[in-house]
C-alpha cells in the first residue's frame, strides 16, 4: 500500500474519533508535585550552573507570523459599534510608543495618521504594497519589540542578548523558522555578530513539510488545492525532530514571543541558572542511584524532589525497572501561577495503571468531573524548560523513543471562509514528552511576559523604564 495513502487513511480515522482524553487525577501544586525553592536552595542551584554553562545551546521555535499580534484591528473594524473597539483605541492612541513605529519612515508615519479608523490602516500595516509597513511579511521573532537609545530590538536580537548575558562564555542557539523568511534571519543575524564576539553557533531549521497533517471538511472528506491534498503544519509537537537533531546534551527551551527588555531581563536570567543547576544535580545523583542499583537512595531521592510518583516507584523495585526508570531524558519545567491566560497547566495523569506528571491541555479532557478538576489548576504551562538529553553512559537518546504517538490533537480552524479539521502531533511539551521524566519547580512571573498581540509590549516589562 502507497505510504502517504496509508498515512492519509490513519489520519482521517484519527480526526473523525477527536482529540484522546487523558485521565487526570489532580492538579500539581506546591508541595504536591511542585517544588518551590528557598532563597539559599535558589542561591545554591545558581552556583551549581557554572559546572554547565558551556555546554548547552537554547531551542526556540519562531516560526510564528507577526500579523498575529494585530488580528484584533481586523476583528474590530468589523464591529458597527465604534464604542466596542478598545484595543484599536489603545493601539491608536499609543502608536508613537510602539518600538516598530520608531522605525518607519515620515511618509509611513503620516500615511498611517491619515489612514486611521479605514480598513485601509489595517492594510497599510500589514501589506507592503504602495510604501506599506508590511507586517504580514515579518516573522514575529523580527517585529521590532523594543526601544532603546540608539536602537530597536527585535525578540531575536533580544534571545541573542540575553543568552549572552547568562554566560560570557559564549552560547549557542537554534531557531525553528520558516524557510521563507531564513534570508532576513541571516541578514540580522550577521549585523548582530559584527557587535557581538561571545555568540557561538546560531542554526535554522524549519519544521519539515512531511509532518503536516492532511486535511478534511466537516463531512471529513479530504480538501485538495489544485489537485494536491491540502496539508498545514501540525503544531508544535512536529518541531520533536527539529529538537532531536541537536547534539548538545543541555537545551534550553523557551517561546520566542517570552522575552523582556534588557533592563527587565535579570530576573529570567536568574530563573536560567537555577533551572540549569537543579538539572546538572538531579542527573549527577540519577547517575549514582543508577550506578548503586539501590531503591532504597532512590526513594530518599524522590522524598527531597518528588520526581516518580508512588506507582512509577513500585516499578523501579527491580534492577530492570530502576534502570528503565530512571534511564529517561530529563526535563525540569518553570511553572508560573496561572493568572488566567488560556493553556493547559501540571497534573497528575493515570495511563494503564500507572500515574505520572504531565503537561495537559483543556482539549484533553472530558467531562463534568474531569473538567472541574481540569480549572483547579494552579499554575500554567512551563515557560521555561532545561532538559538534558543524554543517557547515564553519555550517549545521545531517540527522543521518538520517549514519545506518546496516541496524545494527538485534532483541531478546527477556518480556511479561506471554509471550516477544516485537522490533526495536529503530540504537543512538543505534551505527548511528545510523556515519558520524560519531570520535576516542575514554581518560578517567579516575572519570567513570563509573552507577546500575544502587539499591545503587550506597552507593559512593563518590554518598556526601559
Amino acid at each position: 500500500m502507497n505510504q502517504s495513502y496509508s498515512e492519509l487513511e490513519a489520519q482521517k480515522e484519527k480526526v473523525t474519533n477527536g482529540s484522546p482524553k487523558l485521565k487526570i487525577i489532580a492538579p500539581c501544586k506546591l508541595g504536591k508535585g511542585i517544588l518551590k525553592l528557598s532563597k539559599s536552595e535558589s542561591e545554591y542551584f545558581e552556583v551549581l550552573f557554572q559546572e554547565i554553562q558551556s555546554s548547552f545551546c537554547f531551542f526556540i521555535p519562531a516560526s510564528g507570523s507577526g500579523s498575529r499580534m494585530l488580528d484584533f484591528l481586523q476583528i474590530e473594524l468589523e464591529e458597527n459599534d465604534k464604542g466596542k473597539r478598545t484595543k484599536t483605541g489603545a493601539f491608536v492612541s499609543q502608536i508613537r510608543e510602539f518600538s516598530f513605529y520608531k522605525t518607519l519612515n515620515e511618509t509611513q508615519k503620516e500615511k498611517l495618521h491619515d489612514l486611521i479608523g479605514s480598513t485601509e490602516f489595517v492594510n497599510f500595516l500589514l501589506k507592503n504594497e504602495n510604501g506599506g509597513v508590511g507586517l504580514q511579511t515579518y516573522p514575529k521573532a523580527l517585529v521590532p519589540f523594543h526601544s532603546y537609545l540608539n536602537e530597536e530590538r527585535s525578540a531575536f536580537i533580544e534571545h541573542l542578548i540575553q543568552g549572552v548575558n547568562l554566560t560570557r562564555q559564549g552560547v549557542n542557539f537554534h531557531f525553528t523558522i520558516q524557510q521563507i523568511h531564513e534570508a532576513p534571519f541571516n541578514k540580522t543575524l550577521n549585523e548582530f555578530r559584527i557587535q557581538n564576539e561571545l555568540l557561538r553557533d546560531v542554526h535554522f531549521s524549519f519544521q519539515h513539510a512531511d509532518t503536516d497533517a492532511f486535511v478534511f471538511d466537516h463531512e471529513m472528506n479530504m480538501l485538495q488545492s489544485n489537485g494536491v491534498p491540502l496539508r498545514r503544519p501540525s503544531g508544535h509537537g512536529a518541531l520533536l525532530d527539529n529538537l532531536n537533531a541537536i547534539n548538545n546534551q543541555y537545551v534550553l527551551v523557551k517561546n520566542i514571543d517570552n522575552v523582556q527588555h534588557e533592563n527587565k531581563a535579570g530576573e529570567g536570567i536568574k530563573v536560567w541558572k537555577v533551572l540549569c543547576g537543579i538539572l546538572h544535580k538531579v542527573k549527577k545523583e540519577l547517575k549514582t542511584i543508577t550506578e548503586k542499583n539501590d531503591f532504597t537512595v532512590l526513594s530518599l531521592f524522590n522524598e527531597r524532589y518528588g520526581l516518580f510518583s508512588d506507582q512509577e516507584l513500585n516499578l523501579a523495585k527491580s534492577v530492570e525497572g530502576l534502570n528503565a526508570l530512571v534511564n529517561r531524558p530529563l526535563r525540569i519545567c518553570g511553572m508560573v501561577l496561572n493568572d488566567g491566560k488560556a493553556g493547559g497547566g501540571p497534573f497528575f495523569v493515570e495511563l494503564d495503571g500507572v500515574v505520572s506528571k504531565q503537561i495537559v491541555e483543556g482539549v484533553q479532557v472530558t467531562g463534568e468531573r474531569q473538567e472541574s478538576v481540569f480549572k483547579s489548576s494552579t499554575h500554567f504551562n512551563p515557560v521555561m524548560m532545561a532538559i538534558d538529553t543524554f543517557d547515564m553512559s553519555g550517549n545521545k537518546y531517540d527522543l521518538k523513543d520517549f514519545s506518546n504517538a496516541e496524545q494527538y490533537f485534532v483541531v478546527e480552524k477556518n480556511y479561506n471562509g471554509q471550516k477544516i479539521k485537522f490533526m495536529e502531533r503530540p504537543g512538543l511539551w505534551n505527548g511528545s514528552m510523556f515519558h520524560w521524566n519531570t520535576l516542575f519547580i514554581e518560578v517567579p512571573s516575572a519570567s513570563f511576559t509573552p507577546v500575544k498581540t502587539i499591545l503587550d509590549l506597552l507593559k512593563p516589562p518590554h518598556l526601559s523604564d
